[in-house]
């Protein structure tokens, strides 16, 4: 009659489950996942998978967040990857962000690097960006007549120059 053994959560099919809300008073210390949508009013420290992240005016993130979409009006620091990313006008980011589509509002706080990707799949399997390594300096000599002119000594001197020298 009665079972010990607890069966997950499940929805049912063809429905979408509620959004799960964080309110402002809530403070979040861990990582979250969820197959649906999660709005945060409170504070979270910790990473988030999703498939669609909001962060509230007066919430905030800091750690990684993976959706499909996220609405940011909130505080984020740390790394946002997701499809569609919408920074609105309250937002204040400090993040890597990859997105396949971006936009920011005027008036939005944005700090950090952004990269856009065909694919949020292709970005995960890919190897992240190199950033170029340190050049060798570019050194020749010059060689001048004494007079401020780059022309060596042994070959003449052409254009203007040419008849401006005696």
């Amino acid at each position: 009659m009665f079972s010990t053994k607890s069966k997950p959560a499940s929805v049912p099919s063809g429905k979408a489950a509620a959004p799960s809300i964080l309110s402002l008073d809530l403070q979040v210390t861990g990582d979250i996942v969820t197959s649906g949508e999660l709005h945060v009013s409170g504070s979270v420290k910790g990473d988030i998978t999703a498939k669609k992240v909001t962060i509230g005016e007066g919430g905030s993130v800091t750690g990684a967040i993976e959706a499909e979409c996220a609405f940011v009006a909130g505080a984020l620091a740390g790394r946002l990857t997701a499809s569609s990313v919408i920074l609105a006008a309250t937002a204040r980011v400090a993040a890597e962000i990859t997105h396949v589509a971006l936009t920011i509002e005027q008036g939005a706080i944005f700090e950090g690097h952004c990269r856009r990707v065909d694919s949020i799949d292709k970005a995960k399997s890919a190897a992240p960006l190199a950033l170029a390594g340190p050049r060798p300096p570019i050194s020749a000599p010059v060689y001048g007549r004494g007079n401020g002119s780059a022309f060596s000594d042994d070959k003449p001197a052409q254009g203007a120059a040419a008849a401006a020298t005696p």
